[in-house]
């Protein structure tokens, strides 16, 4: 196994499952996602809120580096976050790499307009990708497309997470509405065991050091 080049770009995937009080939840979180915004090579999170499940959060940080992730996970504030974090949740973390990315328009918070990929591919990671790329790039024709970024999980290279975005609810609603009636997930479904889920923009906002 060779060292991991720290100068390589890095996300982490976290999902949490709230135990208690969601808004306490969240009030705790965000003073923890204003710190990450401080940090060395920190670049950009996005938390979302799944709707099917409302005690439950994805959180994805994107570094610019491993090396200045490794050196945040190790200062006292950040494991006094994780302290103070850990009895609220069960969580399931999770890193990877962005293996293709659209970016178009930003999503606006406090809509339901994100919907996550959750992905096992069965076969070649190829084919898998060239199915994604054609769905993306199909949603991309809809109105009020955001984006969408396909991240490979490196601790399970058959693990992928895709995110797609659009401006707000509507267009999320007649968008997927579209998907459904047009068969837009077929390819990928026949490549991979597929989870779509609905999710609530709660946050996304950049890293302040540059």
């Amino acid at each position: 196994m060779t060292d991991r080049d720290l100068s390589s770009p890095l996300t982490t995937v976290h999902r949490f499952t709230v135990r208690g009080d969601p808004h306490r939840f969240e009030r705790e979180f965000r003073e923890h996602s204003q710190y990450l915004r401080r940090r060395r090579d920190f670049s950009y999170l996005v938390t979302v809120r799944l709707l099917d499940s409302p005690a439950s959060y994805v959180h994805v940080g994107h570094w610019r580096s491993l090396e200045g992730f490794i050196e945040t996970v190790h200062t006292e504030t950040f494991l006094e976050h994780v302290r103070c974090l850990e009895p609220m949740v069960d969580t399931e973390a999770d890193q990877a790499v962005s293996v293709d990315r659209l970016l178009v328009r930003n999503a606006r918070p406090g809509h339901d307009n994100v919907v996550l990929l959750s992905c096992t591919v069965l076969g070649g990671v190829r084919e898998f990708e060239k199915e994604a790329r054609e769905l993306s790039r199909g949603l991309a024709r809809t109105e009020g497309f955001g984006g969408f970024d396909l991240l490979r999980s490196t601790f399970r290279p058959q693990r992928y997470l895709g995110m797609v975005w659009w401006t707000d609810t509507a267009a999320c609603d007649r968008a997927l509405a579209g998907a459904e009636r047009d068969g837009a997930y077929d390819g990928l479904a026949r490549v991979a065991r597929l989870r779509v889920e609905r999710t609530r923009h709660i946050a996304y906002e950049r890293g302040l050091t540059g």
